[in-house]
């Protein structure tokens, strides 16, 4: 059951400032905002490199590499963290005037998750020096002790939780790898890459590599993919990671990005000169990772790494229909698991703690999205398997706050041993697989473990909001100012609100979409606003409303050049 709770927001310099609209000063406060200085976004307001633990002896190893002409391999991830790290590394690299660098990406099929010996032995027929992991490599045991038996150098860089014991890298570049809170902790793969690139260009300064041949670049123009990897790997946006994205929006509005991005941008039918985190969060980052979830995420790579329009806009059309061919699998596997979860009655199905499925055809690659669609839906810890190709049962999970899905999936490990073949992830979100025919050990055993170890409170989908807007807000002065706080995404949502309305009119867009007018309540001057609300109900679309009360954001919504407020529903509440 939703329930709707205004946020809560202690002391802060803010309030009273004659320069801030209260409610803006109520948003900021109730995100941890004490002061202005921490919604400033220069660049040169970044932690320091040398605040990441190992960087630089990552750095002096690569500038060993460099300066010696050998080969580095990166190693990335099926998802968009790890294609936009991938790219970042070997676009960075090539600025520093190093060629030999080739990439590989793992096959989400054949090889799983991480650097596992299938990818490890692919990796040895391209001979390098050296490798480099982004976004993974944490939990790759047995791939890093092949590639060290055979003289290779592994750096690995990654921002994923550790298991009890490390891997045997040359060097291990991960804030979240060594048990206690170090800055830079919620960092994206694509961040810790970065950060390992800055530090290696500084290596590489101090020993005289730059000169009138080898100019020193500006690593700023690798921003537009540190923007996309983390928005689109839902990291907090503390202040560290709003100035990065903030940054690499700034270029990516200007211009200044890849020609896959813009091309991207371009096929998603996006506005160039107004793109936000919220599109790359619902139009970017889907498409880049639809290839790791159906084909290869090389497709992906190589999309962000065009050097010429026409391989760019060629990519990007690929992944675009790689990504509608992902929805119509992900739409027929949600009709399925609804069609099985209505199989149970309403009070069985409030009583579930957490929702556990598997059909033997259901895409290993899509199971994560239905785990989330059913996360959502029911407020519940949501684990989806399919069956791979070897014969075992590949699972993704979503939690919900105040549910860490890793540390559950290691106790029911622990109380039904041997059933699990691995597992891994964090708080929020896991993958694992399990030896075929075992689901039926796993499903109760989890669904107890929930039930044992979860807090009642948790299963009350508390929805947070900023409270109630005057009618006269209700316009593009203010729509523009919630928008110049941006930007917004995970750990720093975007403003919502709660409010009574009088509807005007009312329709139905494409059969699943409802558009309204609107008129608030204590409304002197008789304003007026639309809002609309996607993917809606029948029950919903079927409604005569007159009055109506809903939980909104206050969007800008551009049209043929021209501005308006438009109100997104989130929630139809009465």
């Amino acid at each position: 059951m939703k329930q709707f709770i205004e946020r809560s927001y202690g002391e802060s310099e803010l309030q009273g400032r004659g320069d801030l609209h209260p409610v803006i000063s109520r948003v900021l406060a109730s995100r941890g905002i004490s002061s202005l200085d921490q919604m400033d976004y220069q660049l040169g307001k970044i932690l320091s490199p040398v605040s990441i633990r190992n960087v630089s002896e990552a750095a002096e190893l690569l500038a060993n590499c460099i300066q010696a002409e050998e080969q580095v391999v990166i190693f990335g991830d099926y998802d968009a963290d790890g294609a936009t790290s991938t790219a970042l590394c070997v676009r960075a690299l090539n600025l520093m005037s190093h060629d030999k660098v080739d990439y590989l990406m793992p096959d989400r099929f054949l090889d799983g998750y991480g650097l596992s010996l299938s990818a490890a032995e692919r990796i040895l027929q391209s001979k390098p020096d050296c490798v480099i992991t982004v976004d993974n490599g944490i939990a790759s045991f047995d791939g890093i002790r092949l590639l060290r038996q055979h003289n290779i150098e592994v750096v690995v860089t990654d921002h994923h939780l550790p298991a009890s014991e490390l891997p045997d890298a040359s060097v291990i570049v991960n804030q979240n790898a060594w048990g206690e809170p170090l800055e830079g902790r919620n960092l994206a793969g694509v961040g810790i890459a970065f950060y390992l690139m800055l530090m290696l260009r500084t290596e590489l300064r101090k020993r005289g590599w730059f000169n009138d041949q080898r100019q020193e670049p500006n690593l700023a123009a690798c921003l537009d993919l540190v923007a996309i990897g983390s928005v689109a790997d839902l990291v907090p946006l503390d202040y560290l990671n709003r100035i990065l994205v903030q940054e690499g929006l700034r270029r990516i509005r200007a211009g200044a990005c890849s020609l896959g991005i813009r091309s991207l941008i371009e096929i998603s039918g996006k506005d160039l000169d107004n793109f936000s985190s919220t599109d790359i969060a619902f139009a970017l980052a889907p498409r880049i990772n639809a290839a790791g979830r159906l084909d290869d995420m090389t497709i992906g790579v190589q999309c962000l790494l065009a050097n010429d329009t026409n391989s760019a806009n060629s990519f990007a059309t690929e992944l675009d229909n790689i990504n509608q061919l992902r929805k119509d699998i992900q739409q027929q596997m949600a009709d399925e698991a609804m069609q099985a979860l209505k199989q149970l009655d309403q009070q069985e199905l409030s009583n579930q703690k957490a929702i556990v499925l598997y059909q033997p055809d259901w895409h290993e690659g899509i199971v994560g999205i239905v785990a989330s669609k059913l996360k959502e839906k029911f407020h519940r810890p949501s684990i989806v398997f399919g069956q791979a190709e070897d014969g075992s049962l590949k699972g993704s999970g979503r939690s919900i706050t105040g549910i860490h899905l890793r540390d559950m999936l290691d106790i029911v490990d622990k109380r039904i041993p041997g059933k699990i073949l691995k597992f891994g992830g964090h708080a929020m979100a896991a993958g694992l697989s399990l030896k075929d025919a075992c689901f039926e050990d796993f499903k109760p055993c989890f669904e107890q473990v929930i039930n044992e170890f979860a807090d009642p409170e948790c299963f009350t989908d508390n929805i947070e909001h900023d409270g109630e807007l005057v009618a006269e807000l209700f316009n593009l002065e203010f729509a523009a100012e919630l928008q110049n706080l941006s930007p917004w995404g995970q750990g720093f949502p975007m403003p919502s609100f709660v409010g009574d309305f009088e509807v005007l009119s009312q329709r139905v867009l494409a059969g699943k979409h409802i558009k309204l007018t609107l008129s608030p309540d204590d409304n002197p001057d008789q304003t007026v606003v639309d809002a609309i609300g996607f993917f809606q109900p029948a029950s919903v679309l079927n409604q005569d409303y007159d009055r109506i009360r809903i939980h909104y954001e206050v969007n800008l919504n551009r049209f043929r050049g021209v501005d308006s407020v438009q109100l997104l529903i989130r929630d139809i509440i009465l």
